[in-house]
C-alpha cells in the first residue's frame, strides 16, 4: 500500500477512535460552547425580525423572547410577542469534529492552533442560530403578517438555515482542520492517497 494512503487511514483510524471521547466533552459542555453564538445570533434576529427582548440560554438550547411590530397604521400599532426555542447545540458540536482530527493530527504537541481552531470555530453557529431562529419566526402564523417578507427573503432565510445547520457544522470544522494542520494531510510531494507521478 502507497505510504500516503497508508498514513491518511492512519489518520482516520485515530480521528474516529478520538471522536467519541471529544463528543462526550462536547456534551458535558454544551452550555457554555452554545453561550457565545447564541449571545451573537440576538443582535441579528433583531435587526432582521424586531426588538429581542430577552435571551436565555440554556443547557443546549437558547430561548428568544422578540416583539416584532407591523407597520404603522393610523389609530393603531399592531404589535405581536413571541418566543422561540433554537437548539443550539445541534450547531456546535463541529468544535468536537475539529478536536477529534486535530488530536489525530498530533495537535495536542500544538495547544496554540488547537486553541486557534476552536476560537474560530465558537462563533460559527451564530449562523445557524439566526437562521434557526428567523425560520421559526417566519413560520409564526400571528407574525407572518407583520413581518411582512417578501418571497425573496424567505426563501433566502430557507438557504441561510439550510447551510447553517448541515454544512457549517460540519464543514467548518474540517476546513479549519485543513487550514491549521496542514503537514496531517499533505503527503509529501503527491497528495495523500496519491503517488507522486513519475517523469
Amino acid at each position: 500500500m502507497n505510504p500516503a494512503r497508508r498514513e491518511a487511514l492512519v489518520l482516520v483510524g485515530v480521528a474516529l477512535l478520538w471522536l467519541p471521547i471529544c463528543l462526550a466533552a462536547w456534551y458535558a459542555a454544551a452550555g457554555a460552547i452554545g453561550w457565545l453564538p447564541a449571545r451573537l445570533a440576538a443582535p441579528l434576529v433583531a435587526s432582521a425580525a424586531g426588538k429581542v427582548t430577552k435571551v436565555e440560554v440554556g443547557q443546549r438550547t437558547v430561548s428568544y423572547m422578540v416583539v416584532v411590530e407591523g407597520p404603522y397604521q393610523p389609530g393603531s400599532s399592531p404589535r405581536a410577542e413571541a418566543r422561540i426555542d433554537v437548539p443550539v447545540a445541534t450547531f456546535t458540536f463541529g468544535v468536537a469534529i475539529f478536536a477529534a482530527l486535530a488530536l489525530a493530527a498530533k495537535g495536542w504537541r500544538q495547544p496554540a492552533r488547537l486553541a486557534l481552531g476552536l476560537a474560530i470555530l465558537l462563533p460559527l453557529p451564530a449562523w445557524g442560530v439566526t437562521f434557526d431562529a428567523l425560520r421559526q419566526l417566519g413560520g409564526s402564523p400571528e407574525l407572518s403578517a407583520l413581518l411582512a417578507w417578501k418571497g425573496g427573503a424567505r426563501e433566502a432565510i430557507a438557504l441561510g438555515y439550510q447551510v447553517g445547520s448541515l454544512l457549517l457544522p460540519t464543514l467548518g470544522p474540517i476546513a479549519v482542520w485543513l487550514a491549521l494542520f496542514p503537514a496531517a494531510w499533505k503527503g509529501g510531494v503527491g497528495e495523500i492517497g496519491f503517488p507522486p507521478t513519475r517523469e
